[in-house]
């Protein structure tokens, strides 16, 4: 394979991880009791990430009347609602421009999440630094054949490569 093309390979694989990174995925734009949109509500986002889970996540997005269940009419009822909300004319459909309005409300919070998981300082302000040091050691944590660099054999999923098998290599431990 030419280097040109492998260079743009991982150059899409580093962009499309940056951007999952950033931007994040989920229940983005299902929206919780307390009126906010996305998993990232706070320290809900590191509480999702140590194991509370998807199930605990729509139970505070869904359940609307606070009993600790949820109805399939509480969903429907929320996801009308946020239909409604975006469906700018009232006809029952939402356009491109009526979507998007719906998902940058959605994803505002987990953008501002980010934002501030890059700005170390707090000063509101993310420098390039600030940027960069979330990627600066990409390759070393991500280069599972350790040959120095990515490529599709590194991107073929957990258990492989160098690591301890939780996530970072081929489960033959850390002895390398």
């Amino acid at each position: 394979m030419k280097s040109g093309y492998k260079a743009l390979i991982i150059a899409g694989l580093v962009a499309a991880t940056g951007i999952a990174v950033t931007a994040g995925t989920g229940f983005a734009d299902e929206r919780g009791r307390d009126g906010r949109y996305g998993i990232s509500q706070g320290d809900d986002d590191r509480e999702y990430r140590r194991g509370r889970g998807r199930g605990a996540q729509m139970l505070e997005n869904f359940d609307t009347d606070g009993d600790g269940q949820l109805t399939q009419a509480e969903i429907d009822a929320v996801r009308a609602d946020r239909f409604a909300e975006f469906d700018t004319d009232g006809n029952g459909e939402l356009t491109l421009q009526e979507y998007e309005a719906l998902w940058l409300d959605a994803m505002r919070e987990r953008m501002v999440d980010r934002f501030q998981n890059l700005d170390n300082d707090g000063d509101a302000i993310v420098t390039s630094q600030e940027f960069v040091d979330p990627f600066a050691s990409m390759v070393s944590r991500m280069d599972h054949n350790g040959d120095g660099v990515l490529n599709t054999d590194d991107m073929t999923g957990r258990g492989q490569g160098r690591g301890d098998g939780r996530g970072r290599g081929n489960g033959r431990g850390n002895d390398d």
